[in-house]
């Protein structure tokens, strides 16, 4: 599954409409969701428990091909990142989790994995 977006969305749909069920069921009167600007899953949610109707096909996450998890970190074009080279700016994610950075004025290519968002 950890290749097909779709596939990803919809058990976090599913998964997370159960553990919402679960704390409303248990006396929660407050859900608080943190979208890191993907609200598509959150908006599956809302839509799967019956607080919201029609918000998936109304989300725009247009910027969601730009992004990859990098370890519990989120890292797109723009981000500052540290890595053993040191830090830089990312002008663009590849689709396998390579970013290429600007470093000391030059371009470097860093592998998934080896450097992480500076917050």
């Amino acid at each position: 599954m950890k290749d097909d977006a779709d596939a990803i969305k919809k058990f976090g749909v599913e998964y997370g409409a159960e553990v919402c069920r679960t704390l409303l069921d248990s006396g929660v009167k407050i859900l608080h969701f943190y979208t890191l600007n993907l609200e598509k899953v959150v908006y599956g949610i809302t839509d799967e428990l019956g607080i919201t109707s029609g918000l998936t096909e109304q989300s725009n996450e247009s910027d969601a091909k730009d992004m990859v998890a990098v370890g519990s970190a989120w890292a797109r074009a723009g981000d500052t990142i540290k890595c053993s080279a040191g830090q830089g700016v990312v002008k663009e994610i590849k689709s396998d989790g390579a970013a290429v950075v600007e470093i000391d004025g030059k371009d470097v290519q860093l592998a998934k994995g080896s450097y992480e968002k500076v917050f």
